[in-house]
């Protein structure tokens, strides 16, 4: 007999979900790698403290809708890469600090998996102005597809369909609804505007565009400026001169321990003596878990593992995404969430803040069965972005970070607030791979 989602829900977490918010997740339709998600997701929640009356609608919309199209079964077993200008501006900000100029030597800052368009590695270019920036990933697409609403699609050399990503636009939840209609749609719009592009070397970008919608041939060629060059390599291959800093965010994740332990092997061999390594996950800039590595002679030592406060909020997903089980910074993030919530004084603080807060941007309001109720049917996403900001800069205004901090101390941990604005800790030994 197959298992109810409510049922995975009440085992693990030790209470149901109201019905009409249980039904949205059947299993029977979702995928094989969707089901085990969910039930890492799980495992996760119970090890953070997270309440089964946290559950919202956003949470179970991603589960049943964007979770499914996100995976890397959906694209051919491609790592998605999914991006957004601004995503690591925190990351960039934390290199600033660490590096100041003037340099005896121009400073090399390597981005792994930097993703396609490769915004974010861009973002740093411009951040870091006095650096030399290598963002390498395994793939670049030969051809970008932007629609009149700023979704685009990525075909290779030979027109095959890859991936697509929506914009912030508010039609952007539909294309993830019915990703095959999506496709579809995409390529359709492909084979009518490849035909008109003039010819070209493949050397240099161009593009055509018919009635808002542009197809652009080369797209990286658009990112690479003076400090940038973008390579098309996969980091085992990767041969650079040495990096002061590298970053691979939202990359090791999708790999299984032995290999990331290899990935950070060879990660450790780019890097130059007392260089930095900064590793780990986020959304769309919200969400963040990250640990920050310096190589010390032929070896990694770990200085801090890091996470952005918003990752004990009610409305969360990055920390519940993990593609094995007992992912290592998952499981950390998990057991230092779990403290925080267990503390007697801080969570009910916290917690009441935070539904007040959520209140007030007419986001959501916790109703008479505990549970939160959306207030308004559907928000576009760069609205909600923009009011989640307004709740995590006032909740940090009210100094949540460093109670936070305070009761990890309590529990244990040397616990500090670093130069971005995250919690950080030093990780036990052995806690993290170290490659």
């Amino acid at each position: 007999m197959q298992t109810e989602f409510n049922d995975l829900v009440e085992q693990h977490l030790g209470a149901r979900l109201p019905q009409q918010l249980a039904a949205s997740v059947d299993l029977t339709k979702l995928p094989p790698d969707t089901r085990t998600f969910i039930e890492r997701m799980l495992v996760l929640m119970k090890r953070a403290g997270y309440g089964v009356e946290q559950f919202n609608t956003a949470l179970i919309r991603w589960l049943s809708v964007t979770i499914p199209t996100m995976l890397p079964r959906a694209w051919g077993g491609r790592i998605p890469p999914i991006t957004l200008p601004g995503r690591h501006q925190k990351l960039d900000t934390y290199v600033a600090d660490a590096y100041s100029p003037p340099f005896d030597n121009v400073p090399v800052y390597v981005d792994i998996g930097c993703g396609f368009p490769p915004v974010t590695t861009a973002d740093t270019a411009r951040a870091l102005a006095d650096w030399q920036i290598y963002g390498v990933d395994r793939s670049f697409a030969d051809f970008v597809l932007y629609d009149e609403a700023g979704h685009y699609a990525c075909f290779d050399q030979e027109g095959e369909f890859q991936y697509f990503q929506a914009s912030m636009d508010p039609s952007g939840r539909a294309l993830y609804e019915d990703p095959a209609t999506t496709r579809r749609r995409f390529e359709s719009l492909y084979a009518y505007l490849f035909t008109l592009l003039p010819e070209s070397d493949g050397k240099v970008s161009q593009s055509i565009e018919k009635d808002g919608n542009r197809l652009i041939q080369n797209h990286i060629r658009d990112f690479e400026t003076d400090n940038l060059i973008l390579i098309k390599k996969d980091l085992m291959q990767l041969d650079l001169p040495p990096a002061t800093v590298i970053r691979c965010m939202n990359i090791l994740i999708y790999f299984d321990l032995q290999s990331r332990k290899k990935m950070l092997s060879h990660t450790c061999k780019l890097l130059a003596d007392g260089g930095m390594l900064i590793a780990g996950t986020n959304g769309y800039g919200i969400q963040t878990r990250y640990a920050v590595y310096r190589k010390n002679g032929e070896g990694l030592s770990v200085d801090e593992f890091a996470f952005s406060l918003d990752n004990l909020g009610h409305i969360v997903f990055m920390p519940w995404f993990s593609m094995h089980e007992n992912d290592p910074e998952a499981m950390l993030l998990a057991e230092l969430a779990g403290t925080i919530r267990g503390d007697g004084q801080f969570w009910p603080s916290f917690s009441g803040r935070l539904d007040e807060l959520l209140k007030t941007q007419r986001i959501c309001v916790r109703g008479s069965d505990g549970f939160l109720q959306a207030l308004a049917k559907e928000m576009p996403l760069a609205e909600y972005f923009q009011k989640n900001a307004a709740i995590w800069q006032q909740l940090e205004e009210d100094g949540y970070p460093a109670r936070a901090v305070e009761v990890l101390e309590y529990a244990g941990h040397k616990a500090w607030i670093n130069g971005v604005g995250d919690i950080a800790i030093e990780p036990q030994p052995g806690t993290l791979p170290m490659g």
